[in-house]
């Protein structure tokens, strides 16, 4: 079996043959008692249609290759390989259900990708959409432009740390060169007593709209540092980040993934974590909040 053979494999079906079941499935997200450690209540999430598993009590995450490492105790891929062979034999490869329009972004087949400052009228129009405020979107996100497959496209560029970018636009969500969280100080070269945490960019930037209003229901009064993650799976990273701070504001999903990832916050980092989800309870996220979309 090859990594991208083992990469096919359903995570699902996977631990289903090996006596792990779902506790809980809503749409996509399959949640489980972690099968990496012994836990009361479920904290290892599948999303299925990415094929993709992330453990909140360990924070780790990753493909089927990932998992096994942790299951079967071996940095040896090889190794790993031989056992998920084993495992999947019986199992029919699925049809993993990416998103289609456009293609998903690989770097090694992106040519004349181009970052230029935000201009494009279709772009400030998917702000718009999102209610998020125009010189609040120019001033922290970028426009990138690239050809895939003899296509050209051009999106939403937000930078990280490691100099990569999360990329959006009203069809496609992703990212260009290394994945990783982004970090926005209040005032440069000072670290401030707080920080506000959000999963997505466009949280980040629904939040500097909902305190450009002075929605001091929503916002904090005081000045703040900013840390979004991008993705779930950064949450070790983000973590060796928020040990600087005196007080933790996460702004995260109303959902169990977020309240997952602030029980693993708070686990760490105890009184000094606010649940500011609590603000905005009536909506799923701070985007839908902005935009008076209730659940």
């Amino acid at each position: 079996m090859t990594i991208e053979e083992a990469k096919q494999v359903r995570i699902v079906d996977f631990l289903a043959q090996l006596g792990h079941h779902a506790q809980y499935v809503k749409s996509d997200q399959y949640w489980y008692l972690s099968p990496l450690r012994e836990e009361q209540s479920p904290s290892f999430k599948v999303n299925d249609r990415l094929n993709e598993w992330y453990d909140f009590g360990a924070a780790t995450g990753g493909d089927l290759v990932e998992l096994g490492k942790y299951l079967y105790q071996t940095e040896s891929v090889s190794e790993v390989l031989a056992y998920i062979g084993r495992h999947s034999s019986d199992m029919p490869l699925p049809k993993v259900r990416f998103q289609a329009l456009p293609p998903r972004p690989v770097e090694s087949d992106m040519k004349n990708l181009i970052v230029v400052p935000l201009r494009h009228h279709a772009l400030y129009s998917y702000l718009q959409s999102r209610k998020i405020d125009a010189d609040i979107g120019r001033m922290f996100c970028k426009e990138i432009h690239y050809e895939l497959r003899d296509r050209h496209y051009f999106a939403l560029a937000f930078g990280n740390v490691s100099g990569g970018y999360e990329m959006r636009n009203a069809y496609y969500k992703g990212c260009i060169k290394n994945k990783d969280i982004s970090l926005i100080g209040h005032q440069c070269g000072e670290i401030q007593e707080r920080v506000c945490v959000f999963e997505g960019f466009m949280d980040f930037l629904s939040y500097l709209t909902l305190k450009q209003s002075c929605n001091w229901t929503i916002c904090i009064d005081q000045p703040c540092d900013y840390l979004v993650m991008n993705s779930v799976n950064n949450l070790k990273k983000a973590l060796m980040y928020l040990q600087r701070y005196l007080h933790i504001h996460c702004y995260l999903d109303n959902d169990l993934a977020g309240q997952k990832t602030v029980e693993t916050i708070a686990g760490l980092y105890g009184e000094r974590v606010s649940n500011e989800a609590v603000r905005y309870s009536e909506y799923k996220d701070l985007n839908d909040c902005l935009r008076g979309k209730k659940r």
